[in-house]
């Protein structure tokens, strides 16, 4: 009998050290949709507690509805993780920080000092927002977008790339 694979957290097991992922939405949709990179993600996503932006979500369903629309997925698979998606926020599987005007501002900062597309740089600012600047070594940044990894860094984060996986 098949079984579908569970995504729910196991943070609170015993032994386990929790670190925790800030994902943007071309890493997130890896869970959602198989390409390069998503095996390992869906491994992995269980071990770590997740926290994405306010604009994941929409980022992640235009992802989805693109993906379908170049023929990548069928209506069905679209429908399908599209609804996932949706009910994984809805109970709370991730941790959604909400956007402000002190990320606006960083976002703007960052727009300024590097080469990224505007909502790259929310996702940028947003991360640094939620660590004290001094504590990074329990947050790590995964983004499939080289441009945003690299500029993570530059700021300082420690950064994994689901399609070296």
């Amino acid at each position: 009998m098949f079984r579908r694979p569970d995504f729910r957290n196991d943070n609170e097991r015993q032994g386990r050290t929790v670190v925790t992922w800030f994902m943007d939405s071309s890493a997130l949709v890896k869970r959602y949709v198989r390409e390069q990179g998503s095996k390992w993600l869906r491994a992995e996503i269980t071990h770590h507690s997740v926290i994405i932006a306010q604009i994941t979500a929409v980022e992640v369903v235009a992802a989805l509805r693109k993906r379908f629309r170049q023929g990548d997925i069928s209506e069905f698979a679209f429908y399908q993780a599209r609804k996932r998606f949706i009910t994984h926020v809805a109970r709370q599987q991730y941790q959604v920080v909400t956007m402000n005007s002190q990320i606006v501002d960083e976002a703007m900062r960052i727009a300024s000092d590097q080469d990224l597309r505007a909502y790259d740089a929310v996702q940028l600012a947003t991360a640094l927002a939620i660590i004290p600047p001094s504590n990074t070594s329990r947050l790590v940044f995964l983004t499939a977008d080289d441009d945003l990894e690299v500029a993570s860094q530059a700021e300082g984060l420690k950064t994994e790339n689901p399609l070296n996986h």
